[in-house]
């Protein structure tokens, strides 16, 4: 079986679903990064970067969130990563643009939020931050007005983790504007029984459809 350790709503979650989507169990272990667990020296042991997602798979120890997920789909035969190219690059690509670009947006965001000092420097450091990440999501939307799903007709894993960090939008310090067509997307996504499950496991409130 299966060991996640995962923080309730994060990156984490897609994982969860992943495993949800290909009907695996799993062992759950909730690590409250808010209250500092992540830095604990018995989960630095696990994870010497103090992050979540974490996949244990037998003895293999898994500890970036792509990788985990490229681990579970293709384990598993799950179409959320397609076999055949060009659709498997394709899925690929969107992954990684969830994964290393959309991803860190939201993380600058939080950061600055975090840690800038008060004043006019920190107001246009966090203007910049949410201009680039609306940038980020009119991309999206305008790829969503020719198909349903970031990869054509189909939905893949890149959807999955896009809905995810979509979630994160409320707590940012700016609005974010997400566009119809990606709201639909959310919606869909959320749907899902594989998804529903992670939601209610991990007692997590989806707003991003709204």
């Amino acid at each position: 079986m299966y060991k996640l350790y995962y923080s309730p709503g994060s990156c984490s979650m897609a994982i969860h679903i992943a495993l949800n989507e290909c009907n695996q169990p799993v062992t759950l272990e909730k690590v409250d990064l808010m209250a500092g667990q992540g830095q604990t020296p018995e989960y630095k042991k696990i994870n010497p970067r103090g992050q979540v997602p974490v996949l244990v798979d037998g003895e293999q120890v898994i500890r970036e969130g792509a990788a985990i997920l490229i681990h579970i789909l293709e384990k598993h035969q799950c179409p959320l990563l397609p076999k055949s190219e060009p659709e498997r690059t394709t899925a690929l690509e969107w992954l990684m643009f969830c994964n290393a670009t959309l991803h860190p947006a939201y993380s600058r965001c939080f950061f600055l939020k975090r840690v800038a000092p008060e004043g006019e420097a920190r107001e246009k450091l966090l203007d910049a931050a949410t201009q680039k990440l609306n940038e980020l999501w009119n991309e999206v939307e305008q790829r969503l007005s020719q198909q349903p799903y970031l990869c054509g007709k189909n939905i893949t894993m890149a959807d999955i983790l896009m809905t995810v960090i979509a979630n994160w939008s409320g707590m940012l310090p700016r609005p974010v504007t997400v566009g119809p067509n990606t709201k639909k997307l959310f919606q869909n996504v959320i749907e899902r029984p594989a998804y529903k499950k992670a939601l209610d496991t991990e007692q997590v409130e989806y707003k991003a459809a709204a």
